[in-house]
């Protein structure tokens, strides 16, 4: 008699063997995902950075207090800021607020850098979704030279 077919143990054999696969390939593809929603959000920070050296070159002297070419220091740039000056758009996602960013310009004589606090939250759940902080907590201060 020539039987056609698997057994049930055949069948239980290959999906315990896809189970297995899929409980070693379930941290990868959540890991992934989870990067590339992180990136995103790196993204969106650099372009900030972006936009604020377009705001510095743009607001010149009136970038700080004093209205000075020669200074030394920094400046706190807002979301606002940005926003206001029309050189960024909000998050696309529209339940993601991330108005808190502040772009930090700092000047010495010869060399300039800008740095970042960036917090990203859900504005249903008001959790916190990135949060990049990579500006010192001491003040802003401006000297001339």
């Amino acid at each position: 008699m020539d039987k056609k077919g698997f057994t049930l143990i055949e069948l239980l054999a290959t999906i315990v063997i896809m189970a297995l696969i899929l409980i070693m390939v379930m941290p990868s593809i959540t890991a992934l995902r989870n990067n590339s929603e992180k990136r995103q959000y790196e993204y969106y920070g650099d372009s900030l950075v972006e936009a604020a050296k377009i705001f510095v070159n743009k607001e010149g002297e009136d970038i700080t207090s004093i209205g000075v070419k020669n200074w030394t220091g920094c400046v706190d740039i807002t979301y606002n800021d940005l926003i206001n000056a029309s050189l960024i758009n909000k998050f696309s996602d529209e339940n993601i607020d991330c108005s808190e960013a502040v772009i930090r310009y700092t000047k010495e004589k010869k060399k300039e850098s800008y740095s970042i606090n960036l917090t990203c939250k859900d504005t249903k759940t008001n959790k916190v979704l990135y949060q990049s902080n990579n500006i010192p907590d001491t003040p802003c201060t401006v000297t001339t030279y």
